[in-house]
């Protein structure tokens, strides 16, 4: 299988740019332009020092711009981001956090920002700091299965490498070389001194440096994937030895932040449908009651022997059961304790402290971190079942897509899986018992599920885990391990490179059974269901767990599957899903990422109509501070963020209060903090629908003719007025801040490029005005590029402007500003003048809809409307976009499957998309209305939204409503006194 990536992603795009842009300003031809500049300006103090780049002959990076700068950019990236502007640079150094959640594609995101950095700024060095092996084979593969990707993108040949630590001489070609050089590399092989670590040692060959003296030579860029692991002290004198130009860390859980660009958290992750939607499936013992449960967690000695201990406590408000840790004395009776009738005989008869043990009578001694009745066999059987069948399930469903199903197994022991057995083969402990058992027992319930997994199930299971290589003569055996350990590496590495070969359908390898691949780094991105066959206790196990599947599935093709209904990982668990959920919630906080709060930016993304531009903007950080500060003060949020039981959108007229007078959309605010639930995130199956398709609907005259009617083709052109576009752009322009001036300073830390001018705090400094230095971009091809106006038109603004002299000062400042106000002025120029004419052909075949009309989908309750007249409509359940129970697309579907006069209607699929000047437009609903004497029928198309007010509204949106009217006018739909579309909103749904 070779797989495809997508480079068009737009919250990649963001991630990348929001690197990119920390060094606009920054020449790209900065190595002629500083060897000139220092032969034009004097050194500061006259001496010529040491220059190991020239030693050694290093190619390297290198970066004039200076703090203020870079500062003003970063600044910039992080409002527009809807981040925290700093007043300065964070540590005083050029470290920079991206944060990626899990799944979202990190690896990619920062590969591909190399090949941006060397295109725009010929950057060329790399250095990609991984903190453990599988980590950087992970990196690695992805280097090899994107190398085609990036080389179709980017004429720019490069060379990656792994650092071995075992020849010196491997980082001398990557010093000299001019191509762009990726050298992945462990962080265990900096760290360490000329005793310990080779990169340390002189060396002959190198002309007796050091290798860590080659790499430092380039100034290389520092990328750190997962920094949290690389924290130390010793991991960070060890990165300042590479002499860094910046340091990029990439991480969905940074333990400490430097200098954010760009946030991406679960949340937002989930909500842009960017990893699967998790579900969770209860396997738990009905009646929490009815086995004791004891989990020993620690012994402490402090005034007198104390064990900290887990157990099924009675609360005194409801009576129902919950798992708590409470502190148990010698002697006590767990039943008095506990509240619990079930403990009923069991009492602590004595406690240790070396090592940390209790005797619980009748049972014995148990040892700290051990359990009593927490999964008993009859448990973890049916979770093995429960995984079995919503495996078979899924494998129905996604076989004719051409999707994979891997179910994947963590077990408690590796003798749970292999017994007496040392193979798949031979394998005969519980676990493999009770697979085998219940695959062929489940199978067998269907004869579509025979035919799918006809053969044996040791053909369909496999084991990884760590090996210990047997003596000569003996076989190797198989060991318990932490996940953490170099022992662990064989079995990530096995696994690591057996990823395209698990998504084969021709392997028949489907379910994957570990021990330990828990941490960062393992991943498959068909993984749909996850079974814990142990107790989820420890700290951030359930986010490591469903990490390992959160990443959308890949067909045979390689491309990935967005569908929502299908792209779903279900996590079968041994606790409840309300368990589960708030875990899971707080292991998220205890790690930085508020799940389930409304944090301070977390309005920053809305976007809004600035007032002066009429650009479509986002409200940024101090805009969402303005809202949460209200909120708070209004008592809807605490001071924590949690939101309290006044918010209400469900009831009827709820409302925020009062319009302050500052920026106050409370449709957007509204699903803001609906979407910051915890419920957004994780779902229980018992809330999954499937839908059901009305077959002799699509079958039927009349709906074949309403469809082809709606789905013809069009084609639409732009006319612009070539004196009006220039006439807005040069007063655009001309309204702007003056660019600042690009100085350049010679100063002893060498040629640094300044904004407005030198700091008279400088001593040791000589400068120049950088006009006529050097060679200046061509501007006028620049923004042909980028705009596709003439270059007589383009000629005409920029003279036009009187602001010519600002390029000379500072050229890409100048061509950047020049460049939005050109593109704004088009957009809004395109929109006005839009014109649409009927073509042949249809955007959406009869037969695709009818073909993906039969495909299953899984729905969530909390995102459907289930439809009382079935006769009326295609589907029994209608998908529903936003949240809450009075979401305008709920409203107006009751008023639709109520109405008389309303003979049919559809909320048109993801893929029924017409083109528009701001891009491919997907409408809501198609209708067929009886007109008033009840003889003709009435096509129409309509957009829920929940204002009429265009002022309300995102000028994107009114562009592709104003695009849409115009399109479905030309397709003769509706009537003299009903419009072909319309927008539809409360109180005013025109129908």
């Amino acid at each position: 299988m070779e797989f495809k990536f997508d480079p068009k992603q737009p919250y990649q795009q963001e991630a990348i740019a929001s690197v990119v842009d920390l060094f606009e300003g920054q020449p790209a031809d900065a190595d002629a332009l500083e060897t000139k500049l220092q032969g034009a300006l004097p050194s500061p103090d006259g001496q010529q020092s040491f220059d190991i780049a020239g030693e050694v002959g290093a190619v390297g990076n290198n970066l004039l711009l200076d703090d203020a700068a870079l500062l003003q950019n970063l600044q910039a990236v992080q409002d527009r981001n809807g981040l925290e502007v700093v007043s300065e640079i964070a540590g005083g150094a050029l470290d920079f956090d991206i944060e990626m959640e899990t799944g979202t594609g990190k690896t990619y995101v920062y590969l591909r920002t190399i090949f941006e950095l060397a295109q725009k700024y010929n950057f060329r060095k790399f250095v990609i700091l991984v903190p453990s092996t599988p980590i950087k084979e992970g990196v690695s593969t992805s280097i090899e299965l994107m190398t085609k990707h990036f080389n179709d993108l980017y004429a720019e040949p490069f060379d990656a490498s792994v650092y071995s630590g075992t020849s010196a001489e491997e980082v001398q070609s990557f010093a000299t070389s001019t191509s762009v050089q990726i050298m992945v590399m462990s962080i265990h092989a900096l760290r360490g001194d000329k005793n310990s670590r080779v990169i340390h040692q002189t060396r002959d060959k190198l002309n007796g440096l050091r290798p860590i003296d080659y790499l430092k030579a380039t100034h290389p860029v520092v990328i750190m994937d997962e920094p949290q692991n690389m924290e130390s002290l010793l991991s960070q004198s060890a990165v300042g030895e590479l002499d860094p130009l910046c340091t990029l860390r990439y991480s969905a859980t940074h333990r400490k932040t430097r200098n954010v660009v760009y946030r991406l958290d679960p949340v937002d992750a989930h909500d842009l449908g960017l990893v699967k939607q998790i579900v969770v499936a209860e396997a738990v013992q009905q009646g929490a009651d009815a086995a004791p449960y004891v989990k020993l967690e620690s012994v402490r000695n402090d005034k007198g022997f104390v064990a900290r201990m887990e157990l099924a406590v009675r609360k005194e408000s409801d009576g129902s059961i919950e798992r708590k840790t409470v502190a148990v004395k010698n002697g006590q009776d767990l039943a008095v304790v506990t509240k619990n009738s079930a403990y009923e005989g069991w009492r602590l008869n004595e406690l240790s402290i070396e090592p940390e043990s209790v005797e619980v009578f009748p049972h014995g001694w148990l040892q700290a971190g051990e359990t009593i009745g927490g999964s008993n066999d009859s448990i973890y059987r049916e979770m093995i079942r429960e995984t079995i069948r919503e495996h078979l399930r899924k494998e129905t469903m996604l076989r004719q897509h051409g999707i994979k199903v891997l179910s994947l197994f963590f077990v408690d022991k590796v003798a749970s899986f292999l017994g007496e057995g040392y193979d798949n083969n031979t394998a005969d402990g519980d676990f493999v018992k009770w697979f085998d058992e219940l695959f062929r027992e489940e199978r067998d319930k269907s004869a579509q599920w025979r035919e799918l997994l006809p053969g044996d199930p040791v053909d369909y299971r496999r084991a990884y885990f760590s090996v210990l290589k047997g003596k000569k003569g003996q076989k190797d055996t198989f060991k318990d391990t932490s996940g953490v350990t170099a022992a662990d590496d064989d079995a990530y590495e096995l696994i690591m490179r057996n990823k395209a070969q698990l998504l084969d359908e021709n392997e028949p390898v489907r379910f994957i059974f570990s021990h330990s691949a828990l941490r960062e780094g393992w991943d498959n991105p068909n993984i749909f269901q996850i079974c814990a066959l142990r107790e989820m206790g420890e700290a951030a196990e359930r986010r490591q767990t469903i990490g390992r599947g959160l990443r959308l599935p890949v067909n045979q093709s390689g491309e990935r599957v967005t569908d929502r209904g299908i792209a779903q990982l279900t996590v079968v668990a041994n606790e409840s899903y309300r368990e589960f959920a708030d875990s899971l919630q707080k292991e998220y906080r205890d790690s930085g990422v508020s799940i389930g709060l409304v944090r301070v930016g977390e309005f920053a993304k809305i976007l809004m109509e600035d007032e002066k531009t009429g650009e479509e903007k986002r409200l940024g950080f101090a805009g969402s501070k303005l809202i949460w500060d209200e909120l708070v003060e209004r008592r809807f949020v605490d001071k924590d963020g949690k939101v309290t039981a006044k918010f209400a959108p469900d009831t009827i007229d709820f409302s925020f209060g009062p319009k302050p007078d500052f920026f106050w959309p409370t449709d957007d605010m509204v699903q803001v903090m609906l979407n910051c639930r915890v419920e957004r995130i994780v779902k229980s199956d018992r809330k999954r629908v499937r839908r059901k398709l009305n077959k002799e609907i699509y079958s039927s005259p009349w709906f074949e003719e309403f469809w082809r009617t709606i789905s013809r083709r069009t084609t639409y052109r732009v006319t612009l007025s070539r004196d009006e576009v220039i006439d807005n752009a040069v007063n655009k322009i001309k309204a702007e801040q003056p660019i600042q001036p690009l100085r350049v300073q010679v100063t002893k830390a060498g040629v640094k490029l300044v904004r407005g001018g030198t700091k008279t705090e400088e001593k040791a400094t000589r400068s120049a005005e950088l006009a006529g230095a050097y060679q200046l971009p061509d501007i006028i091809s620049e923004l042909q590029e980028a705009t596709s106006l003439t270059r007589k038109t383009l000629v005409d603004v920029l003279t036009r402007s009187g602001k010519l002299s600002e390029f000379i000062s500072n050229p890409n400042d100048f061509i950047a500003m020049v460049k939005r106000n050109l593109l704004n002025v088009v957009a809004a120029s395109v929109q006005d003048g839009v014109q649409y004419e009927k073509i042949s052909g249809y955007i959406y075949e009869l037969r695709e809809l009818q073909a993906d009309g039969a495909e299953e989908r899984d729905l969530f309750m909390d995102r459907v409307y289930e439809v009382q007249d079935k006769s009326k409509t295609d589907f029994d359940y209608i998908q529903i976009d936003s949240d809450g129970a009075n979401a305008p697309e709920r409203e107006f579907a009751k008023k639709l499957d109520s109405r008389e006069d309303v003979k049919f209607f559809m909320k048109l699929p993801d893929k029924f998309k017409i083109e528009t000047p701001v891009g491919p437009y997907n409408p809501d609903w198609a209708i067929i209305k009886q007109d008033e004497d009840g003889t003709d029928r009435i096509y129409m198309i309509r957009e829920t939204k929940s204002t009429l007010d265009e002022s309300k509204r995102r000028p994107t949106e009114n562009a592709k409503i104003k695009a849409a009217t115009e399109h479905f006018k030309q397709l003769g739909i509706g009537s003299e006194d009903v419009p072909a579309y319309a927008v539809s909103a409360p109180g005013s749904w025109n129908l």
